[in-house]
């Protein structure tokens, strides 16, 4: 028995293929899978590329696939839904297959079951959650103008505006200023405003890195920043597990939710500070929680989800072998 797992995000697609005991036997990469980034034709055929890779890798066809799970970003509201699955039917032509957003297999990858919440703060932010009824709970994930306050091109434009306003005496006095120059070969910070003006991309996610260097040296500003916005991810991770474990229980303080960090800004993280505050707002709340960051590819919960569609129990043996005969992500 074979399953297919893919994780189709907004920079690239990564599909994988494994049997029922856990090894993999096939990956495949292709670009954005994200109908929001590159419109639904585009996302279809980078997804298929992706999957056909992994099959040719394995050396199967689809036929030969029992089940399939995709992590897909962009599933967020219920037309987006919608509009994912009209778009997967034609790339999986199979009786049993699934899908939801990118970060659910991220909670099935972290905890091998599915259950808990997902708390994404890679180049965005998001936070989705499943108890054990499979009832789902999203908390942002839209974007700045709908509430969302994390990600690391937020946390490039607030160490940007922190190290104006620090240099104009209008905020604290920061190290990001001449950090930020020397990153972008600039004098002055105000010369990316011609950058602006000529369309030119400023990469606000690579200054995530400059913003926990100066955090940990000592930097008010940057540290301040990162307080900020690892209170706001503990706040939205509260919000989802108030909704999903309480109910009209007021004894569910203590529960042992197990909360999955996300992303490349949780993962390369060089200073704790963002996840320390994280931590200790959500155990505020909740001191039972079991938070983790994911330091492995999240499609290989879209495999234990595939499993789970099949009715295969997918138990540490399973998940021990899956990661270590994982080979990583091909190049492009």
């Amino acid at each position: 028995m074979l399953f297919l797992g893919v994780d189709a995000g907004g920079s690239k697609t990564l599909s994988l293929v494994a049997d029922e005991q856990g090894y993999c036997r096939g990956v495949g990469l292709g670009g954005t899978g994200n109908f929001q980034v590159v419109g639904v034709e585009r996302a279809r055929e980078e997804i298929q590329a992706s999957i056909e890779k992994a099959l040719v890798s394995a050396g199967v066809e689809m036929d030969d696939i029992a089940a399939a799970y995709c992590g897909m970003a962009g599933a967020d509201r219920d037309e987006d839904v919608r509009i994912v699955r009209r778009m997967l039917e034609p790339v999986l032509p199979i009786p049993q297959w699934g899908f939801e957003n990118d970060a659910s297999i991220g909670i099935w990858a972290g905890t091998g079951h599915g259950v808990g919440v997902g708390v994404i703060c890679g180049s965005g932010t998001n936070v989705i959650g499943f108890n054990d009824r499979r009832d789902r709970i999203q908390v942002g994930g839209m974007g700045y103008l709908f509430g969302d306050y994390a990600g690391g091109t937020f946390l490039g434009t607030l160490a940007i505006r922190a190290a104006m306003r620090g240099s104009e005496g209008r905020g604290i006095k920061s190290s990001l200023y001449p950090k930020l120059c020397k990153h972008y070969g600039v004098s002055n910070l105000l010369d990316l405003v011609d950058w602006q003006y000529e369309g030119k991309d400023l990469g606000l996610g690579e200054v995530a890195p400059i913003l926990f260097e100066a955090a940990s040296e000592g930097d008010r500003a940057a540290q301040q920043i990162l307080i900020d916005v690892g209170r706001d991810l503990g706040v939205s991770a509260n919000a989802a597990i108030r909704q999903l474990f309480c109910g009209t229980n007021d004894n569910c303080r203590d529960f042992p939710v197990q909360v999955v960090g996300i992303g490349s800004v949780f993962q390369k993280a060089t200073y704790s500070l963002m996840y320390d505050t994280f931590v200790a707002t959500m155990r505020e709340e909740f001191p039972g929680v079991e938070p983790s960051i994911l330091h492995c590819e999240p499609v290989l919960g879209a495999i234990y989800a595939a499993a789970g569609l099949a009715s295969i129990t997918v138990d540490e043996k399973f998940r021990t072998r899956l990661e270590k005969s994982f080979p990583g992500r091909p190049e492009q």
